[in-house]
């Protein structure tokens, strides 16, 4: 495949996963309350943990986002944003197993107990679209407009070469 092509697609890719996780992060982050109501509504967790808990992954999936976007760690942050993925995918097949009915608490507009992203089958599919992205950045994090530099194998596999253009033996 042509190395530009994989150097557009992998840009893309990181910049939508970026995006998502981002838009995801932003009424998680100022309105805490919010996402810990849908948090606990999982029953999953002892309440003395929720609050700790959506509160880290907030400012983790915010993390993620921002390094992704800027290209610090790519292949790091991809990485994560894979792991948070499966775990979100696992979470909507449960909720879809159980017939939860609840907002999800993925994106802005719910909290809790109203359905503006009910948790289930849809939300699986959506997070396995997502992830498909988060995949491809983890594997091909790519080098343009990246803050750090990514080594990747050229052609031949005898240079490793970063953002910056120089070669290396």
């Amino acid at each position: 495949m042509n190395p530009r092509l994989m150097e557009a697609i992998s840009l893309l890719s990181r910049w939508f996963v970026a995006g998502v996780f981002l838009y995801a992060s932003y009424d998680k982050v100022w309105e805490p309350a919010n996402f810990a109501r849908s948090v606990a509504t999982y029953d999953l967790l002892p309440l003395w943990a929720v609050a700790g808990v959506s509160v880290t992954l907030a400012w983790l999936e915010f993390l993620v986002g921002v390094l992704l976007a800027l290209g610090i760690r790519t292949r790091a942050a991809a990485s994560w944003a894979v792991g948070l993925l499966l775990m979100f995918t696992g979470l909507m097949l449960y909720a879809g197993i159980t017939g939860a009915g609840f907002d999800c608490g993925c994106f802005p507009g719910g909290g809790g107990q109203a359905a503006a992203h009910q948790a289930g089958y849809e939300g699986a599919l959506r997070d396995v679209l997502f992830l498909m992205p988060a995949l491809w950045a983890a594997w091909r994090p790519g080098s343009w407009l990246a803050l750090t530099p990514q080594a990747s194998a050229r052609a031949g596999g005898d240079y490793l070469s970063d953002s910056w253009s120089r070669s290396i033996k």
